[in-house]
């Protein structure tokens, strides 16, 4: 699950007027810690701003999820209340949370949200919805290594190999296919799979 880090950033931003105006922008870091957060947006804003700026806070934000929008320029945070039934008091309870939106407006915003909730099957209702200052959102970047591992970890993945070795077994499956690639060209060679009992060992 997402852990979403705010890192705020004070430093001296030009203005339409040619003057230095110093600022603090908040950005949005998907990390596993603080000094992750506080790493990544240091890489993503030294080429942009240089080195003349500094983290001036680095904390922990509510935020769950994110509905992005490659067509928005702002984000916006939605308070939404989600409603499920107290079998034993037969009362409503409302657990909050809090989800930021990419848009170009606030209607926007809204449509986002609705449609980034269209597949909940849970009772919610919005109880705000603000535009917020943050500048940037940085998700996680997986290496290579992490993106394969999560691919073959898969349950899906999985299932289909389960099939495959199954076939093997069985001796349903007559040759593989394997491909490779090295950046330059697609290399493809074929094994064929006798399926031929072995003979007995009557020993």
């Amino acid at each position: 699950m997402a852990m979403w880090i705010e890192v705020r950033v004070r430093y001296g931003k030009m203005q339409e007027n040619g003057t230095i105006k110093n600022v603090c922008e908040p950005y949005l870091v998907d990390a596993l810690s603080c000094t992750e957060a506080e790493a990544r947006v240091t890489t993503e804003l030294t080429p942009y701003i240089g080195g003349d700026f500094n983290v001036s806070n680095v904390g922990k934000t509510k935020i769950s999820e994110i509905f992005w929008d490659a067509t928005g320029d702002r984000w916006y945070k939605v308070k939404v209340n989600f409603i499920t039934l107290d079998e034993k008091t037969a009362s409503e309870k409302r657990s909050a949370s809090y989800i930021l939106v990419q848009a170009s407006s606030f209607r926007q915003a809204y449509d986002n949200f609705e449609e980034g909730m269209r597949n909940t099957m849970a009772d919610y209702e919005i109880e705000s919805i603000s535009e917020t200052k943050i500048m940037d959102v940085y998700p996680v970047e997986l290496t290579f290594q992490q993106e394969t591992d999560k691919t073959l970890n898969s349950p899906k993945v999985k299932h289909h190999v389960k099939k495959f070795v199954d076939a093997c077994a069985e001796g349903g499956v007559e040759s593989v296919t394997m491909t490779a690639f090295d950046g330059n060209a697609v290399q493809t060679a074929t094994i064929n799979i006798s399926n031929k009992p072995k003979p007995h060992d009557n020993g």
